[in-house]
């Protein structure tokens, strides 16, 4: 888990530092401080050897379409004031923990860059190194080739603390090139708008079958449908699709509603996927105030029992104290971390304000303003 994430030159931030980061974390503040770009800084960080997905935020989160030409433009509004003279540096501190085969301590700090070349035969190095990798698919070497071919590309490189290897880099002039195969599959971004496909859900759905957890999925959904009885994957239309038992009838999911939707989307992706971090944009979308408290119990129960790091963004009060009366009513709020995200109103800056257990308890208790 994260214990602390650093983003520099990043969209909005300059330089902004965020620390004692929890089990499950709330992100709030005013419109424009960053809240759904600190997200997008924490996904490109955990999926470093998979350097489409920058352009693939750019994409499903911004709803921006690559130009067919100046591909540079492009790239250059992940840089902020996109100013692609200065490096991206995204970084974390890991909680303590160590490496299940070597039982040797994991690296503290970890450090991506990002950076635009102008001049590939000054890294032909770097390229070299890369392609002798040991992950080489044959798609991705074909994606080398044709950025060490490019005039300009971006170059990123993943540094460890204290690890006596050589660092991995990645060059990139393709944006949205599926045919890369993603190297990581340990964090998942859930934008706001959109639904997962009917055959992901059926997917997951499966795997849990075969895992024997499917009372457990019907017990948590049902925190928001008392009377869901039963789930099926059916296929009637010639489409694999979840349907739900309701009150004797079965009915597809979809038809449930965008909250009870989200929800069952939220579950089963950390039940799933066996993911280290999941990341949600506006948790609160789609979601009636009276079934928030229990959204944050499921929550927080299957992100404790698959060991996920949640990361969530809000602008609801509502949503915010939720989430404080969930765990502490679990007394699991030491697992919980709010955070603000503040402008200062004459530098433009933005910096964090984070509520551990005692503070986010203080805070409500006596009624402050949080929100920011």
């Amino acid at each position: 888990m994260y214990k602390s994430f650093r983003v520099k030159n990043f969209r909005c931030f300059k330089d902004l530092q965020i620390n004692d980061l929890g089990r499950v974390n709330l992100i709030a503040g005013k419109n424009n401080t960053g809240k759904t770009a600190l997200m997008e800084a924490m996904y490109i960080f955990s999926r470093p050897h998979t350097p489409q997905t920058p352009f693939q935020l750019q994409h499903q989160v911004r709803a921006l379409d690559a130009p067919k030409v100046n591909l540079q433009t492009y790239w250059k509004q992940l840089f902020a004031g996109m100013d692609t003279e200065s490096a991206i540096e995204l970084s974390a501190e890991y909680a303590s923990q160590k490496n299940r085969i070597e039982d040797k301590p994991y690296p503290a700090n970890a450090l991506l860059a990002i950076v635009e070349i102008r001049d590939a035969d000054e890294h032909r190095k770097d390229f070299a190194f890369y392609r002798n990798l040991l992950y080489r698919p044959e798609s991705l070497q074909d994606a080398l080739n044709r950025a060490a071919d490019s005039e300009v590309a971006l170059k990123f490189t993943l540094k460890w603390e204290n690890l006596e290897v050589p660092r991995p880099v990645f060059f990139s002039s393709d944006l949205l090139d599926d045919s890369i195969p993603e190297a990581e599959a340990q964090s998942r971004f859930i934008p706001v708008h959109g639904r997962p496909s009917n055959e992901s859900v059926a997917d997951q759905f499966s795997k849990l079958m075969l895992e024997n957890r499917y009372s457990e999925l019907v017990s948590d959904l049902s925190r928001l449908a008392s009377n869901i009885t039963d789930l099926r994957v059916l296929s009637p239309y010639g489409e694999r699709m979840l349907w739900a038992t309701i009150n004797g009838k079965q009915i597809p999911l979809r038809l449930m509603g965008e909250g009870m939707n989200r929800f069952a989307h939220f579950i089963m992706t950390i039940k799933a996927e066996g993911l280290k971090i999941l990341l949600i944009d506006e948790i609160e979308n789609g979601i009636h105030h009276s079934a928030q408290k229990d959204v944050w119990q499921t929550i927080g129960k299957a992100a404790r029992d698959q060991d996920t790091q949640v990361f969530a963004t809000t602008h609801s009060l509502e949503m915010i104290r939720a989430a404080y009366e969930a765990f502490s009513e679990e007394n699991k709020l030491d697992e919980f971390r709010y955070h603000r995200l503040d402008r200062d109103p004459i530098t433009g800056d933005i910096e964090a304000v984070t509520y551990n257990e005692f503070g986010v308890e203080a805070a409500m208790t006596t009624d402050w303003e949080v929100r920011g």
